[in-house]
């Protein structure tokens, strides 16, 4: 069962993932409450990634420091093959040169790894900082990020120790900018269990069979999309609940507006394309909860789970209806609000789309 609550903002919209349909920027959703039609919704695929991820391969070093890494390596088999490939270094105490060639395990740095690292709970920063696309931006003491302040950062947080030498980091770096990196994860929110979404890169961690230096590289999440069938839906109390089209401003739209309630908790079925306010050609995808009190409304969605919820509108006032800009009842979901300071007996409507 998803949850979504409502307070006293207008509108919300709900997308998990990422989506690669406009459908719900059209302003006529706004104008509409009948709304059929498809959205194209796409999650991160990391268990496909992974899942296609060879055991081991081939490596070879061809490059210390790289153009902006700290490694450049050639990948001689697999499905990972490939020439010149970004890598970083994830281990100060060990080694590793150029022109070497080894055999690497493979693993994603969202899985359990071998009993190599002081701090493999950090691999979650690390993933956030290689998406922040550092290198070039200008730093707050001066001058731009460069790879080596990236480095410095990955071994700050992986390590129980950084480099003494910090020999391969290029030129332009600083431990001052390596650390504006890492306390910018420290401090991020979003940086704190962080998982790549779509088309974000993860760390692919290779960890040499020949006890040289562990590495990562990073590959791009794939997506997985599908289309979604979408519909809209409105809430219907059993007693109290009026349809749009029966009322003297006969709306040509379907839905309910509900009411007069008074001071309480209410729970009411959320229909989905239930034309002319006909339930029995509609779908029940759920319920709202709607609390009432000291003058102030809150509705939280309680939506099925196979559905995934596109928008929510709320509308809770002492008239029937909302009003547009001039002053016209309506019954678009884009005018809904939810009134401060109610009092005595007031209406609602509980609007969403819903998708499957």
């Amino acid at each position: 069962m998803k949850k979504i609550i409502s307070f006293i903002s207008v509108f919300a919209l709900f997308i998990i993932g990422c989506s690669d349909s406009d459908v719900f920027q059209d302003e006529n959703i706004l104008k509409s409450t009948n709304f059929t039609g498809t959205t194209t919704e796409c999650y991160p695929d990391i268990d496909g990634l992974v899942s296609g991820l060879p055991t081991s391969v081939e490596v070879t070093t061809t490059a210390k420091p790289g153009m902006d890494s700290y490694f450049t390596i050639n990948i001689n088999d697999s499905d990972l093959a490939g020439e010149n490939i970004p890598a970083w270094c994830i281990d100060v105490d060990r080694s590793l040169g150029v022109d070497h060639t080894f055999v690497a395990d493979v693993y994603s740095s969202t899985e359990s790894l071998p009993d190599l690292f002081e701090n493999p709970e950090n691999f979650d920063l690390i993933n956030w900082i290689i998406n922040q696309q550092y290198i070039g931006k200008p730093s707050p003491s001066g001058g731009n990020y460069t790879f080596g302040d990236v480095q410095w950062a990955i071994w700050e947080l992986i390590d129980d120790v950084n480099c003494v030498a910090c020999a391969f980091l290029g030129d332009g770096w600083s431990v001052t900018k390596g650390q504006e990196i890492v306390d910018a994860a420290l401090a991020s929110p979003e940086a704190e269990g962080f998982v790549p979404d779509c088309g974000q890169l993860i760390a692919i961690v290779l960890i040499p069979q020949d006890n040289s230096q562990p590495i990562f590289i990073t590959l791009e999440v794939p997506c997985d999309c599908r289309e979604l069938e979408c519909e809209t839906a409105f809430a219907r109390g059993e007693n109290g609940a009026t349809c749009f089209i029966d009322t003297p401003q006969e709306f040509d739209r379907w839905g309910w507006t509900i009411g007069p309630i008074t001071e309480g908790d209410y729970t009411y079925d959320v229909y989905a394309g239930a034309g002319q306010c006909d339930i029995s050609k509609g779908v029940l995808v759920g319920t709202v909860d709607v609390s009432y009190s000291d003058g102030n409304v809150e509705f939280e969605y309680n939506i099925d789970e196979g559905y995934t919820v596109q928008e929510t509108h709320s509308y809770a006032g002492k008239a029937m209806f909302p009003t547009d800009k001039k002053g016209r009842p309506t019954v678009a979901p884009g005018q809904y609000s939810i009134a401060k300071g109610l009092n005595g007996e007031i209406y609602i409507i509980a609007h969403a789309v819903v998708c499957k």
